[in-house]
Order: C-alpha cells, then sequence, then structure tokens
C-alpha cells in the first residue's frame, strides 16, 4: 500500500536557507542603497535621499529581492519596509501612494505570511499555481474599476494630491498584484513588471522621488527574475 506524505506548514521565520539567503540580500541591498546615495550626494546633492527614504528603499529592495525565491521572510521584511514607504509619500505629497502602503500593503502582508505559510491543502506551505482564464478577466476589470474610483476619491478628498488618475491606476495595479502574489499565483509579476514597476519609475522621477525611481528599475529587473522562477516552480509542480 502506497504511503501518502501530507506537507505541514512552512516555518513563519523560514528555514536555515531562508535565513541565509535573506542574510546576504540585506548585506546586498545596503551595499546597492549606500552607492546610490553616495553617488547622488557627489553628483546631485539636492536629489539626495534622507533617511526615511534611504531606510524604505533598502528594505523594500530587501524584500522583493527574496521574494523571487519564496522566502518567507519576505513577509516580515515587507512590513517593516511598506511602513516607512508610506511614511516618505506622505512627505512628498502622493497620496495614493500613502493609502496603497498603510491602508493595504501592510495589512495583506500579514495574510500573505499566513498563506505562504498555511495556505495549502491540510493547512501545508502554499504551492505555485497559476490563474485561471475567468479569474485573469476579473483581475483586469477590477483594475480598471478601482482605477477610476480611486482616481475620483483622490480628486474628491485631497487638493494636495498629484497626477490622481495615474497614481490611481498603480495604485490599483499594485492592490491586484499583492494579492496574486499573496496566493502564489505566477501572473502576479506580469502586473509588477508593467502596470507598476514601469509606470511607478515615470512618476517617480517626475516628482522627485529619484531614489524610488531607481529602486523600482531594480524592481523591474526583479520581476523578469521571479515571473522566470515561478513559471519554472508551477511547471514542476504539474510535470
Amino acid at each position: 500500500m502506497a504511503v501518502v506524505t501530507i506537507a505541514g506548514p512552512a516555518p513563519w521565520f523560514g528555514r536555515r536557507w531562508e535565513h541565509r539567503h535573506a542574510a546576504g540580500a540585506a548585506l546586498g541591498s545596503v551595499i546597492a542603497c549606500l552607492v546610490y546615495w553616495a553617488a547622488s550626494f557627489r553628483f546631485a546633492p539636492n536629489a539626495a535621499p534622507g533617511l526615511v527614504e534611504f531606510a524604505g528603499t533598502a528594505t523594500s529592495l530587501w524584500s522583493v529581492w527574496i521574494t523571487q525565491r519564496r522566502n518567507v521572510l519576505a513577509l516580515p521584511v515587507g512590513i517593516v519596509s511598506v511602513i516607512l514607504m508610506g511614511w516618505f509619500f506622505l512627505e512628498i505629497g502622493l497620496i495614493g501612494q500613502t493609502l496603497l502602503h498603510w491602508a493595504y500593503y501592510l495589512p495583506i502582508q500579514f495574510w500573505a505570511w499566513r498563506e505562504w505559510t498555511r495556505g495549502g491543502e491540510h493547512r501545508s506551505e502554499l504551492p505555485v499555481t497559476r490563474l485561471r482564464g475567468r479569474a485573469r478577466v476579473t483581475a483586469t476589470a477590477a483594475m480598471v474599476v478601482f482605477t477610476m474610483v480611486f482616481g475620483w476619491a483622490l480628486d474628491a478628498g485631497w487638493d494636495s494630491a498629484l497626477y490622481t488618475y495615474w497614481d490611481a491606476s498603480i495604485v490599483a495595479a499594485s492592490v491586484v498584484a499583492m494579492v496574486l502574489l499573496s496566493r502564489k499565483k505566477v501572473e502576479s509579476w506580469g502586473l509588477w513588471i508593467a502596470p507598476v514597476n514601469v509606470s511607478a519609475i515615470l512618476l517617480y522621477s517626475i516628482t522627485g522621488a529619484y531614489m524610488f525611481a531607481a529602486l523600482y528599475v531594480l524592481f523591474l529587473g526583479m520581476a523578469f527574475v521571479g515571473l522566470a522562477r515561478w513559471r519554472r516552480a508551477a511547471a514542476a509542480r504539474v510535470a
């Protein structure tokens, strides 16, 4: 008689390989941000990042870096990063981005943490999967509707809000992408690539958030790597 082994939940704070991977990524993130800070201080002092922007950038880079490998420590690191980034966006008038980070990214990080460790069958570790056709249509429709509604709300509620519908489109795509990422769906990386990262690079550049614009250039490259890695993981599961 064949014995069926049911996988258990993953550790909340990861396994040994995740600790090693996270430590290396943390060092790499700090070094990358220090190089940017030194270069900006030398060649463009007015664009040099402050402490909040620097810390938010470093932790965000760290979180996305280890997300590619489905390292569960990406979630607690992400909690710290969204608090810092929301604070910075509030200071520069991107209200939509502030709300995205504090009212959405912050609570969903806790849900994603639970899903990654116990969201699979029998409360096991969640595997990587793909969306089906109807779910893809639903996700696209949700982004369009959310962009229109949130853009209108920003226009009506905040006189200081800038580029409201553009800001809202990034928020909408990020909301859907984060839900899909929380459920380890391959398609989340496709949303991070164009509707979020490419658009955010342009928006942050024209609003003076140069360090975040540079960060999202790195995020864009990581999103392509993440897409390739997660595609392979999903394919291996169904093979």
